[in-house]
């Protein structure tokens, strides 16, 4: 696992300078993007969102995954655990309020496991048609 992660660190920062200077990495931050309405077909957060649960309200995740709701048809926000390994108090809660909202939304068990019982990916995908009319 280590020997992966470090690999991916090896090849993000080699790509990082020509990414910045082709515009392909942008400096923003949740809960606002600077993107359209459906701009992306996939949104992904890893290991902000619910990893940081103690730090960051259940208001900003909210907000934040609703944000990437807004420029992209799906979301998927890994892992679901806090960074010390135990449930995220925020999720169900979530999950309720996007579902009442009209979002499609699951949880799937993924193979990679860096925590503890961190095998879990939300993924939430754009209100139905039904919901928008």
């Amino acid at each position: 696992m280590g020997e992966i992660r470090m690999a991916a660190m090896r090849q993000f920062l080699a790509d990082f300078p020509f990414g910045i200077t082709e515009g392909r990495y942008l400096i923003s931050e949740l809960p606002s993007l600077p993107f359209e309405t459906n701009q992306f077909d996939l949104a992904l957060c890893s290991h902000l969102l619910f990893t940081y649960s103690d730090q960051l309200s259940e208001e900003f995740h909210l907000s934040s995954i609703l944000e990437m709701c807004r420029v992209a048809k799906e979301v998927r926000i890994f892992p679901l655990l806090k960074i010390s390994g135990e449930p995220s108090p925020w999720l169900q809660s979530i999950i309720d309020e996007l579902q009442q909202r009209g979002y499609s939304v699951e949880i799937k068990q993924v193979p990679y496991e860096f925590q503890k019982n961190g095998n879990q990916i939300l993924r939430v995908n754009g209100i139905s048609a039904k919901m928008q009319n």
